[in-house]
């Protein structure tokens, strides 16, 4: 079945909690008669995620056309995974570029008045194969060193950092988890706010009622879809 993209902007990530973690998924543990633990694991783990949303005016009408158009489990949303505890968009952009997106060269932007989406990247400076938990990635910005505990993303699928060596000459050979779900090439970009590709967990979730004051306080949670 070809499944709709719905693209979630930025710029409607009007965040108040958020949650990423990757689900082992494994099975609940069975104690052995010798008093050791029995625990299995499903071969393919997968990014899971809590947001908490407040919205208002036109930002609940353009969520509600979104949730409309992803028709409950059909749809795949693609979502930026806004997580500044490891990258911060607004620190690195600042509030115009992250409000409005970035321009033209000419400073002129699209006709509905915002640029293109902005998203820091950073480059792989090797190849790596689809399985690989250490890979290596270059960049001369400090400001986009990766951390320990950060999300990236290559490919839209993400992945978070587990250690940080620095190499010396601008590389930087990381640690991941998951282990890489794609090969990548080098000079391929990986994302400083991952993109990943979620389906919501029931039909009606998201949904976005709201208050008198017209407020609305949706929770959300989702699950990464490994077909493509």
């Amino acid at each position: 079945m070809n499944r709709t993209i719905i693209d979630i902007p930025y710029s409607l990530m009007r965040l108040t909690a958020v949650e990423w973690d990757i689900d082992w998924r494994g099975q609940p543990p069975s104690d052995r008669t010798d008093g050791s633990t029995q625990v299995v694991y499903n071969a393919f783990p997968r990014w899971v995620g809590t947001i908490d949303l407040t919205l208002s005016g036109d930002w609940i009408r353009h969520w509600r056309g979104l949730h409309w158009a992803a028709q409950g489990r059909v749809g795949v949303y693609r979502i930026p995974m806004i997580d500044p505890v490891g990258f911060s968009q607004l620190d690195y952009f600042g509030p115009s570029y992250t409000r409005l997106g970035v321009p033209f060269s000419s400073g002129a932007r699209f006709s509905s008045g915002y640029g293109f989406a902005p998203n820091a990247t950073i480059e792989a400076a090797a190849p790596a194969a689809a399985g690989a938990t250490e890979i290596t990635v270059t960049t001369t910005d400090p400001a986009l060193v990766p951390k320990f505990g950060q999300i990236l993303s290559a490919k839209e699928w993400p992945m978070g950092v587990t250690g940080v060596i620095d190499n010396g000459d601008d590389t930087y050979t990381l640690t991941i988890q998951m282990a890489l779900r794609e090969a990548i090439a080098a000079g391929d970009l990986l994302k400083c706010v991952a993109i990943g590709r979620f389906e919501v967990t029931e039909d009606r979730a998201g949904s976005p009622g709201y208050d008198a004051n017209r407020i609305s306080r949706p929770s959300i949670t989702f699950r990464e879809v490994l077909s493509r």
